[in-house]
């Protein structure tokens, strides 16, 4: 378990997949700026989903509000290459009343704690939509940088746009 002031990330499990998390992975608003917006979730591909969540490759975890102890989203770091010492990550907040609160931002800090402290790598990196003015903030508050910016790579709401890449180096490694 990762422990934050506003939330806690444990582990993605097979619980977590209750009619609200579909609703939310269904949700047009919430999917719009990930790849999850071209699947249509059910009880079974969810469940598929987190069955694979987790691997010697990936950390998946259920992203928990102290508030109301509720899974609220999920933050993933993978797919991680142990041989250059880097993995990726990508978060969703899936319940819109915690949107604006800081939570996406003290996610991605405790999981660039956790692959710099307890996995070594050197690098995380994330691919953003240039539209999606709210991740890039919350990944630029939590201490990343843009290091490039690829024209026109995603095709979104029928016309092309960029793909931002951030990253973060640790500087102990």
């Amino acid at each position: 378990m990762l422990d934050g002031k506003q939330i806690y990330l444990r582990p993605l499990t097979l619980e977590d997949v209750t009619d609200e998390y579909i609703t939310w992975m269904n949700d047009y608003e919430i999917v719009k700026y990930t790849e999850s917006r071209f699947i249509n979730h059910t009880r079974d591909t969810t469940e598929e989903f987190v069955r694979n969540a987790n691997n010697p490759t990936t950390y998946t975890f259920a992203i928990i509000a102290k508030d109301k102890n509720k899974h609220i989203g999920n933050i993933k770091l993978g797919e991680i290459n142990r041989h250059h010492k880097y993995g990726d990550v990508g978060l969703i907040i899936g319940v819109k009343e915690y949107f604006g609160r800081g939570i996406a931002t003290e996610c991605i800090e405790l999981v660039t704690a956790f692959a710099f402290k307890d996995l070594s790598l050197h690098k995380v990196w994330c691919g953003i939509y240039s539209l999606n003015t709210g991740s890039i903030k919350a990944f630029q508050k939590a201490g990343w940088d843009i290091y490039a910016t690829e024209p026109e790579k995603c095709f979104f709401e029928d016309k092309y746009i960029d793909c931002v890449y951030m990253h973060k180096l640790n500087e102990m490694s």
